[in-house]
Parts: C-alpha cells; structure tokens; sequence
C-alpha cells in the first residue's frame, strides 16, 4: 500500500485557500490595485479583453469603424461555412515590444521572442505535441467535433523596419524600452506583441484588432516558455505560451468560450456552450449546461498545460477575420518578411539549398483487437512527419470518422461490438498531405465476456511496455481503506512497445490506480513509447497516462454500477516524503 503524507496536503491546502480567497475577485482589478499586484499573485487566469473593449468603445469614431468591419466580417463569414486543405497559410507580420526593462539582455529576450512565435504556430496550426490529448482522449467527448487548424502562419519582421527603432535589415522586429502603452503607430501593418511587468492581468486584447499600431498585451511573466530572460520570467502555471495563445485569440476575434453562459454564445457553432470559466485543471466530462465543456479550449481560463487547442469553426472564424478585416496586415508581410522568414526564423538563411524533408504514403499499416470496442492501428514512424490522421467507418456506410495523431500507434476507441470497420492512415509532411494508405479492415470483438464471478464493474487495464520493464509496475488500490485490489510486474526487460491487457472486476467505489518507474524516467519516451489506459466494459477511457512523467502517475477515478468518473490524473514531479513514500495532495 502506498504511504501518503496527509499532514503536507493539509498544509498546502489551507495555504492555497488562502491565497484563492485573496485574489477571487468578481471583477477585473482597478487601476490602483494593479499597481500592487504582481503576476506571481494572481491563482487563477484572467484577462482584460471585455474591459478593454469597453473603453475602446467609448470612442464614437472606434465604435463607428467596429460597426462597419463587424458587418464586413459577418458577410464573408456567412458566405464561407467550410474550406479545403491548407496548401499556403497567410503569413502575418509580428513585432514583440518589451517595455520597462532595466539591464537587458538582448540576445536572450530575442531568442525569448522567437520561441513564443514558433509556439503560437504550432498552437494555431494544431501541429502542439499535447494536442495528442485531444486526438487520443479528449475529443470523444466531443463526438462530430475537430480540432481546428487554422491555415495562418506568424513572423517576426525582419526586414524595412520603421526608422527610430535602431533595427536594421536582417534583425527581427525586437524593440527593447522603445515604446510604451498598448498602440504603436509606427508599427501600422503589424501584430504588435507588447509585453509589460505587473500588470495585474496576464494578458488583453481588441476583441477584432485593426491592425494599425494596436496589439496584444501579455504580463511580463505569461510570456514565452522555459527559463525567461531576467525580468521576463514564465511562471507556473502560466509558462508554456498559451496566454499569447489566448489573447491573440481574441485579436482575431475570438470570444471567451463560455460566451455569456449557457442562454448565450461566443458565435462558434462547434463549441459548446458553458455557463461559465473554468480554471485550473478540470476532469473530462464536467457539464454545465447539458453537454461536456470545451475547457481544454485556447480561450478558456485553464492553466497552461491544460489547454491545448481550437475547434475547427474558431479556426474558419479567425482566417474569415484576417481576409476581411486584416488586409493591411497580410499585405505588409511580402515588404517586410524576407523569403526565408515566413517561418519566423532569425532572418539569415544558414543553409542556401536545404534538403527538402520528404515523409511517403504510409504502406506497412495493420491493426490488432484489443477489446470489443477498441482496436489498435500500428504503422512505422515517418521521418519528417508532422502528424498523422487515421478515418474510419462501419462497412456498408458512407461517413467516416477522422482523428489526428501525433506519432504511431493509434488505439481507436468507442467501436460497436463485432462490426467490421474499414480504415486508412494519411501522413502531413511539410510540403502538406500525403495520399490514404490503401483501404483496410478489421472486426472487432463479440461483447467483453465478464470474467467468472464478476457481478459487479469490469475495467481493462492496458499497459504498453517501453524497453526497461523491469521497471515497470501497476497497484490498484481502493480509496475506503488502502487496499490493494489488484497489481503487476515488474516485467521483462527488452519488450518495447508490448502491450499488457488485465481484466479487472471490481465492487463500487473510489479507486487510484498507480503506475510506477524504479528507475525515476518514467516509461516514456527516452527509451521508448510506454503508456498507461484505463478502459471500461465498453472500451471508453475512463484515464490514461502518456508515460511521460518521474517516478510515478495515477488515475483516480469512482464507479458505481459500471458508471465510472474519472477525479483526477496528474503526474508526480518526484515529489516523496522523508520517508521516501509518495505524497499525495488531495
């Protein structure tokens, strides 16, 4: 039985209660209250986007102008419901303008800048490597719903600068303590980035920027990922780059995801309605108005490292915007991103003629059965790959269901019982998308046989093996009373990517099942693609872990009468008592 040390989360909780009660304002905070508010201080993520816009449109002029570009916008996106494949994204100009910076260091803060520009790419362009949370869990909650992939691509300016600046041909447009406020006039024509120390707020925006000298505004310490640059420092659990994501999100005329609660919308016909903002790291399945909440959503309030993507029709909503309303913008880009930049790279071309990366049409594809409702499709990795999409339907229909991945092996989830399903497998490479794999098909299993004696809830364990399964190990325990309802290994070492498959049958009640790594890697991805799941009797994830993680992960999750919740599924940091047992924060 595992050790858990209460006295340590009885302390953390109270202090976290604390600290939640003193910053759980209903409004935004004034003008005098942010001067006393550091962003380390703030708990839960906020934004100033609706206050923002409140002032802006105390302007008659501006809210003349929104008036028209609003009517402008709301008649191409009600021409242009759906679009084809993105062959050529529209490539936006960025400049990023740090503010108030004493003692600067120039060459990390550029570098800083660079690196959050290449997050916001694969942010928008659905190419995040946690966007694998979505294709391999999240998104059967959102049955008919994709992600988005929006056919945008942002640069750092690198070329015919606006004089004043100090920048010459051939630097990115990285301004340091050369502006201040959130309008630049002289940067017309560009999304300007302005990031700025104790704001109180992580970040605001425009809702529907113009383009002529406005921006985005991010905290000092919500900007960019990893280490930071002195004063410009990420903090957790805003460290990844997704308030950029957020806001940005908003300049290109993205309403919060709850709208105005579950009577109303954010004008998105794919995302759900919610009655309100959700924040931290919620569990899959939360409803507030009748159907599961988009919380992994960019313009949510989660923390970072829990959100991870767009729907399809926020994706077709901001390219709809810029073709309408930022044409200034696009237009800029060929006068001031050179030829190689379109990525946002540094500038300067390192390699003349490159070596065009070239992934083919995948042709080894097979798949294997694992229960009644879940099959498992294998294929060798492409090099070069960007992702992959797999489709499949029922024999004898004509609608096929389509998921992205992001690396092989895929397990498709959800399946009827002994049906025939046909299936292929597609590669994005960078020059864009290969063919389908030819057409195969598998049949899934008759119905999961209850095991002997089993007359209450069955759940299947499935456990694949990275290269050291000496270090592997499962408990499952029950929450009641600590004991061990079931475990294994540890395994044989050599046996990378071996999948291990338990039936479980187990009475009502609250449980935590552990998966353990002696070792302290976890069981991916160093020396290989190691992963935990947790299905029930119909072959739906109740929880999973990617592997990626220390010493050890956990699901918890409550059954009763085959009706299973899943309470929470984090990862350890390594974190053990003095004891050396593990603690666990309830």
């Amino acid at each position: 039985m595992k050790n858990v040390l209460r006295f340590s989360a009885i302390i953390f909780t109270c202090l976290f209660i604390l600290t939640s009660c003193k910053d759980d304002f209903a409004d935004l905070p004034t003008v005098e209250e942010i001067e006393n508010v550091k962003t380390h201080d703030i708990v839960h993520r906020n934004c100033g986007t609706d206050k923002h816009m409140e002032s802006l449109m105390e302007d008659p002029a501006y809210r003349e102008a929104h008036a028209i570009k609003m009517k402008n916008f709301e008649k191409i996106n009600s021409e242009i419901s759906s679009r084809g494949a993105c062959s050529t994204p529209t490539v936006l100009p960025m400049a990023v303008h740090f503010q108030g910076i004493s003692n600067p260091n120039t060459s990390c803060l550029i570098a800083l800048a660079q690196s959050q520009i290449d997050i916001l790419n694969k942010d928008y362009s659905g190419t995040n490597s946690d966007i694998s949370k979505w294709n391999n869990n999240a998104s059967t909650y959102f049955p008919g719903i994709n992600n988005g992939e929006a056919c945008i691509q942002f640069a750092l300016a690198d070329k015919n600068h606006p004089a004043g600046f100090g920048l010459s041909d051939g630097q990115l447009a990285v301004t340091i303590n050369k502006t201040t406020g959130d309008q630049s006039n002289a940067w017309n024509g560009y999304i300007n980035i302005f990031v700025q120390a104790n704001t109180g707020l992580l970040g605001y925006s425009p809702l529907g920027g113009n383009g002529n000298g406005d921006g985005v505004v991010i905290d000092a310490n919500a900007f960019g990922a990893g280490s930071g640059c002195g004063s410009i420092s990420p903090s957790a659990p805003y460290n990844l780059g997704r308030t950029l994501t957020h806001e940005l999100g908003h300049y290109l005329l993205l309403d919060h995801i709850w709208g105005g609660g579950c009577g109303s919308d954010d004008g998105v016909a794919d995302t759900p309605n919610s009655q309100d903002s959700h924040y931290d790291c919620p569990s899959l399945g939360i409803k507030t108005c009748n159907s599961n909440d988009m919380f992994m959503n960019y313009m949510d309030y989660v923390n970072d490292a829990c959100m991870y993507m767009f729907s399809a029709g926020q994706a077709s909503r901001m390219e709809n915007y810029v073709n309408s309303s930022l044409q200034n913008v696009v237009s800029k880009a060929a006068s001031v991103i050179s030829g190689n930049n379109n990525g946002g790279g540094t500038g300067t071309d390192p390699d003349p003629e490159p070596e065009p990366v070239s992934c083919e049409r995948p042709t080894q594809v097979s798949s294997s059965v694992l229960t009644s409702s879940s099959v498992k499709i294998t294929l060798p990795a492409e090099d070069g790959a960007i992702k992959y999409r797999i489709r499949y339907r029922k024999v004898g229909t004509s609608s096929w269901t389509v998921r992205n991945f992001i690396s092989p092996p895929y397990t498709i989830t959800g399946l009827t019982a002994n049906k025939s399903y046909d299936y292929q497998v597609r590669v994005q490479c960078p020059q864009g998308w290969t063919s389908f794999s030819a057409k195969k098909r598998f049949t899934t299993a008759g119905s999961n046989p209850t095991p002997t004696g089993c007359t209450k809830n069955l759940v299947t364990l499935l456990l694949t093996l990275d290269e050291y399964g000496s270090e592997t190990s499962w408990e499952l325990e029950k929450n009641s009373n600590g004991n061990i309802i079931a475990k294994g290994g540890p395994y044989q070492d050599g046996q990378n990517g071996k999948l291990i498959e338990k039936d479980l049958c187990i009475p009502d009640g609250c449980y935590t099942l552990y998966i353990d790594d002696a070792y302290g890697d976890g069981i991916c991805c160093s020396y290989g693609d190691g992963s935990l799941e947790l299905l029930d009797k119909d072959g739906y994830i109740i929880g999973e872990s990617n592997g990626n993680f220390g010493t050890y992960d956990y699901i918890d999750f409550c059954v009763e009468n085959n009706v299973f919740s899943a309470k929470a599924n984090r990862t350890d940091l390594n974190i053990k008592a003095n004891d050396g047992s593990k603690i666990q924060f309830n």
